[in-house]
């Protein structure tokens, strides 16, 4: 084999995107000479292309084996490793490459981000500040420190920034779309939605500035005004793909003597706000048939009982395919007709537990808590960019579980015993946890557990929609700059009526917001009382 002429084929593959040709290109070489760095490093990196993690990963591994001083197959791996969600060792690699190669933008770049999504933006911070040590000027470094910064709090030195990456690189309208998003997470919410209006103006088809304005508008509260932005997302690059249903999109027509199709979307508790409005929608269709993941199967189908419920798959169920069908349409899709005011958010809670383990739950949980009243609780949030921010401290958690005289259940999913041990070693007493209850794996069982307690208190996750969804009495616990869903200011939540919003007054700071979760929990126990 004249391994230089097939290597120069397997490339010329590569380049023009035969991905499947130059990864056999690539193995043919190996095969011939495997210790041929070269093959397994551009290996790796199709393999990585066609989406083929593990083998990427393994390819590169290797590489790095044969060329422990090679930047290049360090950073490969890194990316490899990002891509299968081991984020330290991409950390790891990337910082392997800074080593031998210090002077590449790119790699600070890939690194900052792994350590964003481990939610560790202080260290995210430093590494694209080492990065602009060695590449002063590059505007891509200044705006993710920029928004490493405000995931920090540290709101004035983000936007200074995030404005010198926009006059690092003038007319860019990523950096112009960065520094609006940037002034939107840090409140100034007019001045984002000026530099939107340009670059929407400039390029009508721009959806990410869509998406972002749509969410400004929806702190605003401008209902008519969001909604008809947010249905851009479909043509986001940051958004997922819509369903692959053929029905015509439902646009408004008259529903009666027709069969709607609605599809829920994103995560768990999107799909639970979003399904508000779903009582409006079986009022006006002859026959409605969702279709949601599968978790909310089992509650979607006692709380709407005329309608059919099927489980998302990939590819659809048959059933969702056929042309007894008259229109489709996502959920999130569904409040550009019937929500284009406050007025319109008039649904109560909609979903029903199971009424025996209710029941059971409900039992169990008074002989735990002597007559004390029963307060769920969840702290933290597992969202890779507002995880962090969303999430109570183990000081602030503390607190609030030593404020009131109650009987503490932990809703919190997943690994917990780290922060239980953390809450015993300072002098807490950790909330009581039910080994039953998985809902990472199941939510009718927690849905029922839910409904059997007095009261939750939870920061913005999952939790926060289902309970509101099933109307248990809910005190939500908000960082200073909230998600678009929760609005920009108020107490009252417009998507579940049970739901109060406890802010907090200062960045990172949750002193106000547990006090009056304590002070709710203490009117709550008075109620009881009488």
């Amino acid at each position: 084999m004249n391994i230089d002429q097939a290597l120069a084929d397997a490339v010329e593959h590569h380049r023009a995107g035969r991905l499947e040709q130059a990864a056999t290109g690539y193995r043919a070489i190996i095969a011939f000479d495997p210790e041929n760095a070269a093959a397994w490093i551009n290996l790796g990196a199709a393999l990585r292309a066609l989406g083929r993690t593990t083998e990427a990963v393994s390819a590169l591994d290797h590489a790095v084996r044969l060329l422990p001083d090679n930047a290049g197959a360090w950073f490969n791996l890194g990316n490899a490793r990002t891509d299968a969600g081991d984020f330290e060792a991409a950390c790891h690699a990337f910082a392997s490459a800074a080593e031998i190669a210090p002077d590449g933008a790119d790699v600070y770049l890939n690194w900052g981000d792994a350590l964003i999504r481990m939610s560790n933006a202080e260290q995210a911070a430093a590494t694209y500040r080492r990065g602009l040590e060695r590449c002063p000027g590059d505007a891509r470094l200044m705006s993710n420190l920029g928004n490493a910064l405000l995931d920090l709090h540290d709101v004035g030195p983000a936007l200074a920034m995030l404005e010198a990456a926009t006059r690092q690189t003038p007319g860019d309208p990523t950096m112009q779309r960065n520094l609006a998003n940037g002034l939107r997470l840090a409140g100034e919410r007019t001045r984002a939605i000026g530099i939107l209006d340009k670059l929407i103006a400039d390029a009508d088809d721009d959806a990410d500035s869509r998406c972002l304005r749509a969410f400004a508008h929806f702190a605003e509260g401008d209902f008519a005004a969001a909604w008809d932005d947010y249905a851009w997302r479909w043509r986001s690059a940051h958004h997922e793909a819509p369903r692959p249903f053929a029905q015509p999109r439902w646009n408004g027509e008259d529903l009666n003597g027709k069969t709607l199709l609605v599809w829920g979307e994103q995560a768990v508790g999107d799909e639970l706000m979003f399904a508000t409005m779903l009582p409006h929608i079986l009022a006006r269709a002859n026959h409605v048939i969702i279709e949601t993941e599968h978790r909310l199967q089992p509650l979607l189908r006692r709380s709407f009982p005329d309608a059919e419920v099927l489980a998302r798959t990939d590819p659809p169920a048959s059933r969702l395919l056929g042309g007894d069908i008259d229109f489709q349409i996502a959920t999130g899709d569904l409040g550009q007709r019937l929500r284009r005011g406050r007025e319109d958010f008039t649904a109560g809670p909609y979903l029903r537990a199971d009424e025996a383990e209710t029941e059971r739950f409900r039992a169990r949980y008074a002989a735990l808590a002597a007559r004390r009243p029963r307060v769920g609780i969840s702290w933290g949030s597992r969202s890779e960019r507002a995880g962090a921010a969303r999430s109570l401290y183990i000081g602030s958690l503390a607190r609030l579980l030593n404020g009131a005289d109650v009987w503490w259940l932990s809703l919190q999913y997943g690994d917990t015993r780290a922060a239980l041990a953390e809450l015993a070693a300072a002098d807490c007493t950790p909330p009581h946890v039910d080994l039953e209850i998985d809902p990472l794996a199941a939510l009718d069982p927690q849905a029922a557990q839910l409904a059997g307690l007095d009261m939750v208190v939870s920061v913005a996750n999952t939790t926060v929609h289902v309970a509101g969804a099933l109307g248990v009495p809910t005190a939500a616990l908000l960082p200073h700059v909230a998600d678009w869903r929760w609005l920009a200011a108020g107490e009252n939540c417009l998507w579940y009526p049970t739901v109060t919003l406890l802010r907090q007054t200062e960045p990172g700071d949750w002193t106000p917001a547990i006090a009056k979760a304590l002070d709710q929990i203490m009117l709550r126990s008075r109620s009881a009382e009488r």
